[in-house]
């Protein structure tokens, strides 16, 4: 029971922490959407590196936030199997397939904005 307890206070620090990432993410992104602004105005190259260096970085750290959640959810779905409860084993597959759909969905932005060109125009818009 104690160490219950401790696991998960000790999920909850990195939680904290996870938070203060975000935050760090967020004012980022606004610094990217900057350089991406200056970009669509005067077609700086530079601008466009750095928009682009800064986006690539943020969906990285973002892709390690989901995969720490991935693992997570998957450490619950083991330990719900032990249990043997129906409706926890339910919720943590649940929990698993949606942490892995949010990874997926980093990896694949990840994708798109190393590869995609929108130097002649915005490949989303």
């Amino acid at each position: 029971m104690m160490d219950d307890v401790r696991e998960q206070l000790k999920e909850l620090k990195v939680e904290d922490f996870i938070w203060i990432i975000f935050i760090f993410v967020s004012i980022m992104a606004i610094v990217s959407d900057k350089y991406e602004k200056d970009w669509v105005v005067s077609k700086k190259t530079s601008s466009y590196k750095t928009y682009k260096g800064i986006n690539i970085f943020l969906l990285g750290i973002s892709f390690l936030v989901y995969l720490y959640f991935v693992l997570l959810s998957y450490k619950k779905y083991k330990s719900s199997l032990k249990n043997k409860k129906v409706s926890e084993l339910f919720f943590s597959k649940i929990n698993l397939f949606a942490a892995s759909l949010f990874l997926i969905g980093g990896l694949l932005n990840i994708f798109i904005e190393v590869n995609s060109n929108d130097f002649d125009g915005n490949l989303f818009l």
